[in-house]
């Protein structure tokens, strides 16, 4: 791992990650009624901005996307638990939200967008890197 982080600042990556895509989606889903205006644009911006940085710090330079998108030839018996574990933990929280988005939404009769579909395929990529970031003490990826 080039970047050591302390969990307490990769949990704050973490939250402040998932926060800045929600935001981003949100904000698109308002605007897309009709109420796109000047400030509504500059919160989407900066959103998606917040988005990307946090990305790259919380997962890129800590080498948790590496870690979690790495073959299976290359992990030793450590690392395919956690690997494991993370994704087991991750597709059961993902399986729940996208459930109860699609039902959600189905109650309401509103179509799901694009913009909808690609958040949930960015957070499906980064939910087992983030209950990793999350939960081991001392994450490190050589």
């Amino acid at each position: 791992m080039e970047f050591k982080k302390s969990i307490r600042k990769r949990r704050i990556g973490v939250v402040i990650t998932f926060l800045s895509l929600l935001c981003a989606v949100s904000i698109f889903e308002y605007g897309k009624t009709g109420q796109w205006n000047i400030i509504l644009q500059i919160a989407g911006i900066i959103s998606l901005i917040t988005f990307l940085v946090s990305v790259g710090i919380t997962f890129y330079k800590t080498g948790l996307w590496k870690f979690t998108h790495k073959p299976i030839e290359k992990l030793d018996e450590r690392e395919i638990a956690l690997t494991s574990k993370s994704l087991r933990y991750a597709y059961a929280i993902f399986t729940v939200i996208v459930l109860l988005l699609l039902l959600s939404f189905s109650l309401i009769e509103k179509p799901i967008n694009v913009v909808l579909v690609a958040s949930l395929i960015i957070f499906a990529h980064i939910l087992p890197a983030s209950i990793i970031a999350w939960t081991e003490e001392n994450f490190e990826n050589e």
